[in-house]
Parts: C-alpha cells; structure tokens; sequence
C-alpha cells in the first residue's frame, strides 16, 4: 500500500511538473498576448483532462482495494465464526 501511494504521488508530481512547465515554457516564447493565452487555456485544458485521467486512475485503485479488503475481512470473519462454533 505504501508504494502504491509513493507511485500515486510520483506520478502526481510529473504531472503538476509537466503542466508547470508547459506554461513556463509558454510565457518565455516570443508571441503575441492572444495567441499566448490561446496557448495557455490549451495546455490548461490538457492538464484538466489528464488529471481527470488521474482521478479516475485513483477511483478504480481505491475500489479495487476496498473490494480486495473487504474479501479479506468477511474471510477472517468466517475463520473466527468457525472457531467459535468448535
């Protein structure tokens, strides 16, 4: 779990670097006002949609390990009822 979670926030970070980036790299090219700002509202719409691509990344992670837990638990559960009853 821990590793996921250092993954998760690499990844994040790349991500957040990338976007800084973009729009760094954007306002040091010589162009005009509209154009810049063209430019930026596409990268700002690329970096909106990956993060969605992110979330949802995260969302089915985050279901798949609660499905996995939950097995877990109603497994143990049973190994204790069937304790109980010897």
């Amino acid at each position: 779990m821990k590793n996921d979670e250092k993954v998760g926030g690499f990844f994040l970070g790349i991500l957040v670097g990338g976007f800084i980036a973009g729009v760094t790299a954007l306002l040091l090219a010589p162009t005009s006002g509209k154009r810049l700002r063209r430019k930026i509202s596409n990268k700002a719409e690329d970096f909106y949609e990956d993060a969605q691509e992110y979330i949802e990344t995260g969302k089915d992670k985050a279901e798949g390990v609660y499905r996995e837990g939950k097995k877990k638990v109603s497994s143990i559960v049973e190994d204790a009822k069937k304790i109980v009853k010897s």
